[in-house]
């Protein structure tokens, strides 16, 4: 009788211990806070995701998201295009993306479209030696094939957030093939040359990162933001594919050719940095009464000319910077980051509707404070 007790009350206890997981998934999803997103990029313990309705950023946000879950019953075999839940403790810190500090379940609301995984395994399990070996020249016709079907998309009938999962498409196709030809580089080339090409491929890295932030800012915070920053990381990404499929095509011997129409799209993703300062050229003024305006000249004959500068931006009774703060630029804007020695200065400068010069300065590129900004307009 006391066995058949201890039986029931051990039964009683494991039945309790299920309930407990059950109210616990439950009482997570009625009582924390949370932030619906699609998710843009996942990497082995934290995914990248783009909200438009969370809450204190009408203006849409990206969220950096780890995958480290408290509750087990979360759904975190998670693809690109998934439409998610969060549910976190409230904690968002002001990163480029957001982050949050403990994440307590991850539900998904809507499937992106999956790929047969067993199907997959099983294609690659029957490719044989004697099949085709496919040459550097097909794989980036192929990857162009793909890259087209991104670009051919009707956009007219999306909203804004299904625009920006499209663009982060665009991208992930062209960073995935710059990933694989890397990939193969390191493997083929000769140490000297690897060492030249990874101080080259560092450089375009940070060029690439500056001029899609540069990309953004021109949204002022808006949920246009992710398009423009993904758009110009596309771009400039494609550029650099080609720049990489040249390189492994000589290692092996093979030739690899570039028609004029594709050339003329890869220097458009990357203009010339003069060309850009040519066309803000001037003084511009601001405030008649006072003469005051915004310079932009030729340091050899600019007054106040920086040192080692090519051009100098100079702003009456304010900041003095030039081409050598830089920190990002495209063909429609360029964006300059001053170091003071107790705070950061952005001005990224620009032409508005009508044509007349904009400079917008800022202490912060940080999502949150992208509508905290000054900004002076020139007649």
């Amino acid at each position: 009788m006391k066995k058949l007790i201890g039986f029931i009350l051990s039964l009683v206890c494991v039945l309790a211990m299920a309930g407990c997981n059950n109210k616990s998934m439950d009482y997570i999803i009625e009582n924390k806070p949370s932030v619906t997103g699609i998710v843009e990029e996942v990497r082995d313990d934290y995914i990248i995701m783009y909200s438009d309705s969370a809450e204190g950023y009408p203006n849409g946000s990206r969220w950096s998201i780890s995958l480290d879950v408290e509750n087990k019953d979360s759904y975190t075999d998670l693809v690109v295009g998934d439409e998610i839940i969060v549910y976190h403790d409230g904690n968002v810190m002001e990163t480029e993306p957001l982050k949050v500090g403990t994440v307590y379940a991850i539900t998904l609301k809507t499937p992106a479209e999956r790929v047969d995984k067993e199907v997959q395994e099983n294609e690659t399990e029957n490719f044989g030696e004697e099949d085709y070996v496919e040459s550097v020249q097909d794989e980036i016709a192929r990857v162009e094939e793909q890259s087209r079907e991104h670009c051919d998309i009707d956009s007219s009938d999306m909203g804004q957030q299904q625009m920006n999962y499209h663009s982060a498409q665009w991208y992930k196709l062209w960073d995935d093939e710059l990933n694989s030809l890397w990939s193969r580089l390191s493997d083929e080339l000769d140490a000297e040359t690897k060492a030249k090409v990874l101080e080259e491929q560092r450089t375009w890295i940070k060029r690439k990162e500056g001029n899609a932030t540069a990309a953004g800012v021109q949204a002022l915070g808006g949920s246009l933001q992710p398009l423009l920053e993904s758009g110009t990381a596309a771009e400039m990404t494609r550029a650099r594919v080609y720049v990489l499929a040249g390189y492994l095509a000589e290692v092996r011997n093979e030739t690899f050719t570039i028609s004029p129409e594709i050339q003329e799209s890869l220097d458009v993703a990357e203009p010339n940095l003069n060309d850009v300062f040519a066309q803000f050229e001037g003084q511009w003024i601001f405030d008649e009464n006072r003469g005051a305006c915004v310079g932009v000249e030729r340091t050899v004959e600019c007054a106040y000319g920086v040192e080692g500068s090519n051009w100098t931006v100079w702003v009456t009774g304010g900041d003095l910077f030039s081409d050598l703060d830089v920190y990002g630029y495209t063909e429609q804007n360029i964006l300059f980051k001053v170091t003071h020695a107790d705070f950061e200065a952005y001005y990224d400068l620009s032409f508005g509707m009508e044509g007349n010069l904009v400079l917008i300065y800022r202490t912060s590129l940080a999502p949150s404070d992208m509508n905290d900004y000054d900004i002076i307009v020139c007649d």
